[in-house]
């Protein structure tokens, strides 16, 4: 008999179907596939709602480092001096109450012999046969010699424990910043400066810029911002007084260097003892090695505001005076700083 093709593959599907184990209802449910976890972003990004791109993406800004303040190293505790052996007068060691050489104890500070008799003051004989004139040549040599006690003495106190011996310390040198030019601002190894603190508030401290920033770069800043006024039609910032400020660790630039003029005495006071300027004429020095190993250049970012014209602006100038737009240094030396 032959069969035709499709009666041989539907016999062929029902002993399929038929040796198959079929699925029961009291057999355990069959785990879930593991679902695959994304990769983890490679930078921390600000919590917002994004801009939506064309391909559905929704892009977020990165959020900037955290800079930690420098902690201050504590001082080592100078280690204890070695304390030199006793020594007598003439630099050797004293040797009272050793025996001489013929076997009998050292006579220095006794007034017996040895015999029973008082010995005589008058020679002064140390007991060892020596005449007392040489003696006498040793009690005036290098130690009684006024004219060597004279070249000694500097008039301080005596010649060893004067105020110009080896025991008078040295000023501590202040260490300098490694990251911002000595020859524009003096700061110290922690980037602050070495005048003493005149204000503070909760948002910064402030020094005094004289003996800080050197006078032609002061001149220079105040030019530039007053400029930038002009520009925006806003009143000059006055020369005086000239601040320096220091932005504490709860700020968005933690140590941060800023220089900061004012308008008049009120914006003044605003700034400094109420920390919320109205109108505002700052400079923030921006290095562009934050190591200070490869370049110590400082990049001027400057923030002009005014609450009353609801006026606000930024400017960025190079190290050589170069002016690179209305924008922030960061953002000048950092064009793809939102998608990095």
């Amino acid at each position: 008999m032959r069969f035709s093709s499709s009666t041989l593959l539907a016999t062929a599907l029902v002993l399929a179907s038929l040796i198959g184990t079929p699925a029961l209802a009291n057999d355990p449910p069959k785990k879930p596939a593991a679902k695959e976890e994304p990769p983890k972003p490679k930078f921390d990004y600000v919590e917002e709602e994004g801009e939506l791109g064309r391909g559905g993406y929704i892009y977020k800004r990165v959020a900037k480092p955290k800079f930690e303040e420098p902690k201050e190293v504590p001082k080592a505790e100078p280690k204890e001096a070695h304390k030199p052996e006793a020594k007598d007068a003439h630099g050797k060691k004293d040797e009272h109450g050793k025996p001489d050489d013929h076997g009998k104890p050292d006579d220095h500070g006794k007034k017996d012999d040895g015999h029973g008799a008082p010995k005589k003051e008058e020679k002064k004989d140390d007991g060892h046969g020596a005449p007392p004139k040489k003696e006498e040549k040793k009690k005036d040599d290098g130690h009684g010699d006024p004219k060597k006690d004279a070249k000694k003495d500097d008039g301080h106190g005596g010649g060893h424990g004067g105020g110009h011996g080896k025991d008078a310390k040295k000023p501590v040198v202040p260490a300098v910043s490694a990251v911002y030019d000595p020859a524009i601002i003096k700061l110290d190894g922690n980037n602050r400066p070495l005048t003493p603190v005149m204000f503070t508030n909760k948002f910064a401290d402030y020094f005094v810029c004289h003996k800080t920033i050197k006078t032609k770069f002061k001149e220079t800043v105040l030019a530039e911002m007053n400029t930038f006024a002009d520009r925006m039609g806003l009143p000059h910032a006055q020369d005086m007084p000239c601040m320096i400020k220091i932005a504490k660790a709860n700020t968005k630039f933690p140590g941060a260097v800023y220089i900061e003029f004012y308008t008049d005495v009120k914006a003044e006071k605003e700034c400094i003892k109420m920390g919320e300027c109205g109108s505002t004429r700052l400079l923030m020095l921006f290095p562009k090695d934050k190591t200070g190993l490869h370049s110590k250049d400082l990049y001027r970012s400057y923030v002009l505001t005014d609450e009353k014209k609801f006026r606000r602006a930024n400017f960025c100038v190079s190290p050589d005076g170069q002016f690179l737009g209305e924008k922030h240094c960061y953002v000048a030396l950092h064009p793809d700083w939102l998608f990095n």
